[in-house]
């Protein structure tokens, strides 16, 4: 049991530490109430969750109040996750600070939720390994789509240097017939 400071006022909730990040733990969270039919409403730095059970057998609805902070400015993978029970309806800010309402099944349901956020974060970190992989398949793609015209380019070089080649041995010929045509010429006029 500890406590979490609610509207200016400190307020009896459960605790518990986790090895997440608050982004991962608040998603979590929102995830699994989903699952259960309950929307997520946002409230003085809380995730709140009406006319929620925190258990199967639990005859009564209650107000989960969630907070997630980081444990310290080091421990940024290092969440602290309050929940603070209210009653159906209750205004849980003029609540006595020592209320314990339903503090052993908020305990339970922490402790229930740590596997729920343990497969959000596997989830989490499989869609971003696998943008990593696609964007890799992406890039991949991409350096061969331009080895593709890097060999295009080369072969048409390849092909304008042979071309080139012919017409140095067609100009070599037509050069030396003129050449000889020229001394020819000059060898006409020595005489």
């Amino acid at each position: 049991v500890g406590s979490v400071e609610y509207q200016k006022d400190n307020k009896s909730a459960a605790v518990i530490e986790l090895p997440y990040t608050t982004d991962i733990v608040e998603g979590a969270i929102k995830d699994f109430m989903a699952k259960k039919g309950i929307k997520e409403t946002r409230a003085k730095g809380f995730q709140t969750y009406k006319g929620a059970m925190l258990n199967s057998y639990d005859s009564e609805v209650a107000d989960l109040y969630f907070k997630v902070e980081r444990k310290g400015r080091r421990d940024k993978d290092i969440s602290m996750v309050y929940l603070l029970v209210g009653r159906a309806n209750e205004n849980v800010a003029v609540r006595n600070g020592g209320d314990n309402y339903k503090m052993e099944e908020a305990k339970s349901f922490l402790n229930e939720l740590t596997p729920a956020i343990a497969a959000h974060d596997l989830d989490v970190s499989i869609a971003q390994q696998s943008d990593l992989v696609q964007k890799a398949e992406k890039k991949l793609k991409n350096l061969r789509d331009d080895q593709s015209d890097y060999e295009k380019k080369i072969r048409n070089f390849q092909d304008k240097l042979a071309q080139n080649q012919k017409e140095q041995e067609s100009q070599v010929v037509e050069l030396n017939k003129l050449r000889a045509s020229l001394d020819a010429m000059q060898a006409r006029k020595k005489l």
